[in-house]
């Protein structure tokens, strides 16, 4: 490869140096032909928008730029990465966050449909120590403490506009069409440990968990489950109150397993604050954790008591949700 291998100053000097080792120096990556033919995504919003420039792991998945808008500096783009057998993340805000995330891969990365990112070990990574000390002279950069932190931070900054773009595109690439909860369901699939009294997202975003849905179908399509509530025996939904297409800002109600639903939250936000509030008992051991996510993410914490944010929610839409529900189930 030679210094015209793309239009990315850091990618040509990287194409130089992969070309000066023998073997592996970042775990599961190789650079591939700049801006590959990727016909095989079969959509043309995908293909306009995903340049493929690598391998991320033995089994194919690969590294592509996303074109997040039509910027001229190709080097200030995110970076994702395509499964092999699907799915699709987001792992570094920009190429040089990119090239401190590969420093700091222990173990290849992997991807699936609706999941987080994951890592699997992979083959040895000899010239990991010449890869660490050339983007330290080229570049002053060091691994990061973690390789997922690349990747939280291109989720914090990034994951809305990914998830409001990709849903439209690939439903199945994300677990939700909500931001907040899928940045939920990573800190979910982080943690072997319950956070909130009695919450717990669904496996599937929409499933009700039921054997079968409520019977009148408005109510089915305007109630969106998304978690189990009282340990199962209930469901929080998004209501849609109407046609927006950020979902993160729909109210937040419980359904019952008989077909009661009480509003909760003006929003998920203010959700996610309620349940920072509940009784934070031993069936909670991952509550500081989660209140620490809370904060960290959003800026949010838990309220003195969760009813205000109920009351809250009523106050403001309670009239509007009672009209709305009960020519559907006779009343609240």
């Amino acid at each position: 490869m030679t210094n015209t291998y793309s239009p990315i100053p850091e990618l040509n000097l990287l194409a130089e140096f992969e070309g000066s080792v023998d073997d592996l120096y970042a775990a599961g990556f190789s650079l591939t032909p700049f801006g590959r033919d990727n016909s095989f995504l079969k959509d043309p919003e995908l293909e306009s928008r995903l340049i493929l420039f690598a391998e991320a792991n033995a089994s194919g998945s690969l590294y592509a730029l996303w074109r997040v808008d039509d910027r001229t500096d190709l080097a200030t783009l995110p970076v994702a990465i395509l499964g092999d057998e699907g799915g699709i993340h987001l792992v570094a805000r920009d190429i040089r966050e990119f090239l401190q995330f590969l420093a700091s891969l222990e173990e290849e990365p992997c991807c699936d449909w609706g999941e987080p990112l994951g890592f699997r070990d992979g083959e040895p990574v000899p010239c990991r120590d010449e890869y660490l000390a050339w983007l330290d002279r080229h570049f002053g950069l060091a691994p990061l403490d973690d390789a997922y932190d690349s990747v939280e931070a291109a989720l914090m900054e990034l994951g809305k506009a990914f998830t409001t773009w990709i849903y439209q595109l690939i439903p199945d690439a994300v677990y939700s069409p909500c931001h907040e909860l899928n940045l939920l369901r990573e800190f979910e699939e982080s943690l072997d440990a319950d956070y909130a009294a009695g919450f717990g997202l669904a496996m599937e975003f929409g499933g009700y968990g039921y054997d079968e849905a409520p019977g009148n179908p408005e109510l089915a399509e305007s109630l969106v489950p998304f978690a189990l509530a009282n340990n199962g025996d209930a469901l929080y939904v998004l209501w849609r109150i109407d046609d927006r297409t950020d979902m993160s800002t729909l109210p937040v109600a419980m359904l019952s397993s008989e077909g009661g639903a009480h509003l909760i939250a003006r929003d998920v936000r203010e959700f996610l604050q309620f349940l920072a509030s509940l009784d934070g008992s031993e069936e909670s051991p991952g509550r500081e954790a989660y209140i620490g996510w809370l904060d960290r993410h959003f800026g949010l914490a838990p309220v003195d008591d969760p009813g205000t944010v109920v009351e809250a929610a009523r106050a403001e839409l309670g009239e509007q949700f009672a009209a709305w529900l009960a020519p559907r189930v006779g009343g609240a």
